[in-house]
């Protein structure tokens, strides 16, 4: 070889046997790392496409601007009730069948969210068959090597199932409610009739006074006229609480003085402890003047009224003891108040479940009493709880353990 021909060898070339040898080693170790990565990438599509093949959500790939179709998988048409192809033809079709109501919301938001990644929305599709289906549709923004968004990839959900489920639990939750206030109506029912005949006897009385001339002049006549009138808004209001209770499912909570209310409790049970010769003792009066709680003085009187009136039934007549039913306030936190109802009565077997429905020991009762004052009381935001069942009296140790229920309020509304 002379000198002119050394000239033109390509410096690239092997020069030698051994040189050229090892860059065909080279080049087979090239090629069979590409055969390596081109078996890897058909198996990951491999999977994908069975993944996608059978997956019953819908996964699909756009270009940037969402207008061209990349993929879409099998699912769209058991969910959307049309062919893929027609989606490939026409990618706005996807959104096409989104419902009119829903429509401009969805598109606004794949417009304006979409390539952030914040594109999560739900909305009803009309397939062509007319069934109505539910969608939860999100999308996210794919990047290339530089960081630029080239492509948008989504899954869309039919959680029509999930809707549907949703709905019937909320149905059913409206018929207990429902059921709640016809409960409430049921076991109420006895004490409000009570604290309606008792303003409207008292205004009945204070007519008839006015008008046999009882009074003995126009004043008196005025001011009887007036207290009449008094009562019967006293009985108008309590009617105006059992209709607001209908309406809304829930007390009419007002701030007001507790004493009152326990006062009033028990000026109408009295009778019946003096009949039964069971000593009351009720909370320090001065310890209630400034105490005031945002309650419905209605039902929390109700629900006193019931807790009285099962310790006063739950006595036996024929005992010598003592018998005594008390009401303690405590009001040392910040935020509730407990009224603790205790009675040294038989107590409450550990077999019974006092806040159960239709549960009851008493041969004329319906056993809601109980359930209904604790619903009232969890309407507050508060609740009521058996804190002892008792049971010393009918061991004979008249220092035993009193049967306690406690009722909480909260302090603020």
């Amino acid at each position: 070889m002379n000198e002119d021909e050394s000239e033109t060898l390509d410096p690239g070339q092997p020069q030698t046997l051994a040189a050229a040898q090892a860059r065909i080693a080279e080049l087979e170790r090239q090629l069979q790392d590409q055969q390596n990565r081109h078996s890897e990438i058909e198996a990951n599509e491999r999977c994908f496409r069975e993944l996608a093949e059978h997956i019953r959500e819908v996964i699909w790939m756009t270009d940037e601007t969402g207008e061209q179709l990349v993929y879409v998988c099998p699912a769209y048409e058991k969910i959307w009730g049309q062919n893929c192809q027609d989606l490939y033809d026409d990618p706005s079709k996807r959104l096409a069948r989104v419902h009119e109501e829903d429509k401009a919301r969805v598109l606004e938001a794949f417009e304006r969210q979409a390539h952030t990644g914040d594109y999560d929305e739900i909305y009803r599709i009309e397939r062509p068959d007319g069934e109505l289906r539910w969608i939860r549709d999100r999308a996210f923004p794919v990047e290339n090597k530089d960081g630029q968004v080239y492509r948008l990839a989504g899954l869309a959900l039919d959680i029509t199932d999930r809707i549907e489920f949703n709905d019937r639990i909320s149905n059913l939750q409206y018929d207990i409610n429902s059921q709640d206030r016809m409960s409430v109506f049921a076991t109420l029912g006895t004490g409000l009739a009570h604290d309606l005949s008792q303003p409207l006897t008292a205004a009945r009385n204070f007519i008839a006074r006015a008008r046999m001339g009882f009074t003995s002049n126009a004043d008196d006549t005025r001011q009887t006229l007036e207290r009449a009138d008094a009562e019967i808004s006293r009985a108008v209001a309590i009617i105006h609480h059992l209709r607001d209770f209908a309406r809304q499912g829930r007390p009419t909570r007002v701030y007001q003085t507790l004493g009152p209310i326990i006062d009033d409790v028990h000026q109408i049970l009295d009778p019946a402890l003096r009949a039964n010769d069971i000593r009351y003792e009720g909370p320090c009066s001065d310890s209630l003047r400034d105490l005031e709680l945002p309650v419905d003085a209605v039902f929390v009187q109700q629900i006193l009224r019931n807790l009285l009136s099962n310790s006063i039934d739950a006595f036996d007549e024929a005992s010598e003891k003592t018998k005594t039913l008390s009401i303690d306030v405590v009001s040392n936190n910040d935020e509730y108040v407990d009224i603790q109802i205790s009675d040294n009565g038989p107590g409450v077997d550990d077999s019974i479940e006092v806040f159960e429905p239709f549960k009851t020991t008493k041969s004329e009762g319906v056993g809601l009493g109980l359930a209904v004052s604790r619903t009232l009381a969890r309407s507050h935001g508060g609740d009521l709880v058996l804190a002892s069942r008792g049971g010393g009296a009918a061991n004979g140790d008249d220092n035993g353990p009193h049967t306690v229920f406690t009722l909480r309020l909260p302090r603020h509304g």
